[in-house]
């Protein structure tokens, strides 16, 4: 049976599930501006600026550079050391923030970055390891193979951490603009990126029907197979919904629960394999001669994660007294989703200067009227 090996038209099926938030979006603008003409009360202040649509390419480019990255990974590496491995997100984006926010970490973030450091060295260890002692076995992957899945799962979270920088600026700047329409508008860019990106691979030479990815071939595979189609359409679904499900947890409990669901999500992920192989089917993973090793880094790694979101209590001398005006940072768990940046942006709606000021005068003239 052929199995579906099409990393880059995974990619473009994921932009077009993040630009379907562009219809729940258009939906709710629409109510507002039907609302804002019944009450029709005039603008009080000027409105904040909008940010350009061409804006949103520049973390698009990014989406599609780094997930492309992180599928093509996945051919490499069992999906569970795959999770793990892009705990590494922490570190990419405490780098960056400190570049280009300007963001001042306390101590005990920096050694948080360091366990999780340790890790992922811990991780990648017992996965070459466990590559080594299946150096015989023609159906495993070979230990070059898995240390270039390592390489791309990493590079693929350095891009991610530029995104989740960007995003953040652009989201918590003076130009505000919505959740979904940021999600929605880098689906649209990241669609127009990934068309021609297959396009060009269309026309490369390679092992899949003559070109390096066949969209015609991935196409026509999901047409015609019902339970692959199934799991490309629970895939698109959970995509969508993924990064506003995180929201509402975000918002509703704490950003530590968050973290926390991200954490146990890594120990399903293994959990499961380990049990599709003890059943006996061909997409699990053994408990190998050096799990032991992968679990100790896997350890190190939520241990990590839980620290720099000081979920833990953090020891007086690990911290520092905040600087006047700073910002608590932003959580960042194993996932590595900007959920937590976008929670501290307007969840609901594209609020704008004059619009808060005209629902302050509905709000004056209903009081009146009662």
């Amino acid at each position: 049976q052929k199995l579906f090996r099409k990393p880059w038209t995974q990619n473009i099926l994921m932009f077009v599930a993040e630009a379907t938030m562009l219809i729940p979006y258009t939906i709710q603008k629409k109510g507002r501006r039907q609302t804002a003409r019944e009450v029709l009360v005039p603008p009080a202040v000027e409105a904040a600026p909008k940010v350009p649509f061409y804006v949103f390419a520049v973390p698009a480019f990014c989406d599609v550079f780094g997930t492309g990255l992180g599928s093509v990974s996945m051919l490499f590496l069992d999906s569970a050391i795959w999770q793990m491995l892009r705990s590494s997100i922490i570190i990419c984006s405490a780098v960056l923030s400190v570049t280009f926010l300007r963001k001042r970490l306390q101590p005990f973030h920096w050694l948080a970055v360091c366990i999780v450091f340790v890790g992922l060295v811990l991780v990648g260890l017992a996965t070459m390891l466990d590559a080594a002692d299946k150096k015989d076995d023609k159906k495993s992957v070979s230990a070059d193979k898995q240390l270039i899945g390592i390489v791309l799962v990493i590079s693929a979270q350095l891009c991610a951490a530029f995104q989740m920088v960007f995003e953040e600026k652009l989201l918590t700047g003076r130009a505000k603009t919505s959740a979904k329409k940021t999600v929605g508008m880098e689906g649209c860019w990241g669609m127009a990126f990934m068309t021609m990106g297959l396009i060009v691979m269309g026309l490369m030479p390679g092992p899949d029907n003559g070109s390096y990815e066949s969209f015609i071939d991935g196409a026509y595979m999901i047409g015609n197979d019902g339970l692959l189609l199934f799991f490309v359409l629970t895939y698109m679904a959970s995509i969508s919904m993924y990064n506003f499900v995180g929201i509402t947890v975000g918002k509703k409990m704490s950003a530590v629960v968050r973290c926390l669901v991200d954490s146990c999500r890594t120990v399903v992920v293994w959990a499961v394999n380990l049990l599709l192989f003890a059943m006996g089917s061909p997409y699990g993973s053994e408990w190998t001669r050096h799990s032991w090793l992968t679990a100790f880094g896997f350890l190190w790694l939520v241990f990590g994660t839980l620290l720099y979101n000081a979920v833990f209590p953090v020891p007086a001398f690990l911290t520092r007294p905040a600087d006047p005006g700073e910002e608590d940072n932003v959580c960042v768990s194993v996932a590595g989703s900007f959920a937590q940046i976008l929670s501290k942006a307007d969840m609901t709606d594209e609020t704008s200067d004059s619009e808060a000021a005209r629902s302050r005068d509905t709000l004056h003239i209903e009081t009146a009227r009662h």
